[in-house]
């Protein structure tokens, strides 16, 4: 699985699992009232008074008889130490919040809204309102104040409705309305009971979490919603539904277009490398056909291609009936396939990545040169390694790659097995990001 902008299936965006890894199925758990998210409660402490606190926080002349009456207080003057009140979320003073874009390999991102759209550029700040758009073949990702991102896939639209930090809690009160495609969100920052709300909806679903990663997809075509989770917890529902349903890692949740949630499944394990064979070709060189051992869950299996490790130039997903690809015009040089599991509710399970070519020999080993295109990175640092049999680890590279001589790093020669990666790059002064992942390499015989 890699952890890049959610390329092959809502890419379990910035999240990395051995390539082929089973995750073990969690518990089911019940359904549970979602909490109403219009409201934040405040107890009140020595020395509070109703009116003052009224004026401290809430905006409005008629902040004060609005508290009043949403507590079905007979007396305002009088108010007990310790109790619990409910506050007007839209009423809470605050101040605006940005999402930077961390994640850019393109120059076709648009930000909409305005009388023309506006090309998005690396580094550049997006407020509350922004609606953005991203083109076939684009990864694009966004960081958060609270270090939260959000990777987009290539034909994403999102708005970002809600931006904003109030004076009561100590998170960004964030909601993303995803209009059109798939999204990979990472909360890392548990936010406990009493911190606003991360939200992110679709035409007929809202998904709201604490601390997690997840996915959410929504098709403007035939209006189906889903919320996949990576680890943590999220409360998924349909838009009309006053009960959410807990999806723990490693399961989600489908809503239909009506905006009902059907119950929580386990999502499939990822595609495992099964076998390969030669079959015929027009070429000189046989065409390599490559199976998969799939979950039973599987319908349908979800496939993209690229060129490079970190799939930054990757091609629009395709999703294959069987659990099998043919490909053509193999060379040295190694070409990457992300592949997961859909099921029969749409839902994506994990996904792996697989680097393949034709090897030629050195030593005992078929080798295969693997590219990683930085282009657009500011002050790229790279770590890559080739994982052992024995869980060990040999370092190929931990160093700064100067961009303005070379923005594609190639490494050649590199054998077949296991290899994680990681990229730690500057998107300002003050903000850094990074891109992780892992893959198997397969060098088929037949260059040399």
């Amino acid at each position: 699985m890699n952890c890049r902008s959610w390329i092959a299936w809502g890419v379990w965006c910035f999240l990395s699992a051995a390539a082929g890894l089973a995750m073990w199925p969690a518990p089911v758990l019940a359904q549970v009232v979602a909490s109403d998210e219009r409201f934040i409660h405040y107890k009140i402490k020595p020395g509070d008074t109703l009116r003052a606190f009224v004026a401290q926080y809430i905006f409005g002349d008629d902040g004060l008889a609005l508290v009043t009456k949403i507590n079905q207080m007979d007396n305002p003057n009088k108010v007990q130490v310790g109790k619990v009140i409910k506050l007007p979320r839209e009423r809470i003073k605050f101040r605006p919040s940005t999402a930077t874009v961390s994640r850019l390999n393109c120059t076709g991102v648009t930000l909409l809204g305005g009388d023309s759209p506006v090309t998005v550029s690396a580094g550049m700040s997006l407020t509350e309102g922004a609606v953005v758009r991203v083109p076939p073949g684009c990864q694009f990702g966004l960081t958060l104040e609270d270090a939260s991102t959000v990777s987009m896939l290539s034909g994403a639209v999102i708005q970002l409705k809600t931006l904003r930090v109030n004076v009561l809690e100590p998170s960004p009160d964030i909601q993303i309305e995803l209009l059109e495609g798939r999204i990979f969100v990472d909360v890392p920052r548990k936010r406990l009971d009493g911190d606003a709300p991360f939200r992110v909806k679709t035409p007929t679903s809202v998904a709201g979490v604490r601390g997690t990663q997840f996915r959410v997809g929504f098709d403007a075509a035939d209006r189906h919603s889903q919320v996949e989770v990576a680890f943590g917890m999220v409360g998924a529902k349909g838009h009309d539904e006053t009960e959410e349903k807990r999806a723990a890692g490693n399961q989600g949740v489908p809503v239909l277009p009506t905006g009902k949630s059907l119950p929580v499944e386990t999502l499939p394990k990822s595609p495992m490398f099964k076998k390969f064979s030669f079959v015929p070709s027009a070429q000189a060189v046989q065409d390599v056909l490559l199976e998969f051992e799939v979950d039973p869950q599987t319908h349908k299996m979800a496939l993209v291609k690229a060129q490079d490790v970190a799939f930054s130039l990757a091609q629009n997903e395709i999703k294959l009936l069987k659990p099998e690809v043919v490909l053509a015009d193999l060379g040295n040089k190694a070409v990457f396939y992300q592949v997961a599991a859909i099921t029969e509710t749409g839902l994506y399970g994990a996904t792996a990545d697989y680097a393949v070519c034709r090897g030629y020999v050195r030593g005992k080993d078929l080798r295969c040169n693997v590219q990683f295109d930085l282009a657009g990175l500011s002050k790229p640092v790279l770590y890559f390694e080739r994982l052992d049999a024995d869980g060990g680890a040999k370092i190929l590279l931990n160093a700064p790659i100067d961009v303005r001589v070379n923005d594609q790093a190639v490494f050649r020669g590199v054998p077949s097995g296991i290899y994680k990666w990681r990229i730690e790059y500057a998107v300002s002064d003050t903000l850094n990001a990074k891109l992780t992942g892992q893959f198997q390499l397969i060098a088929f015989p037949g260059n040399d």
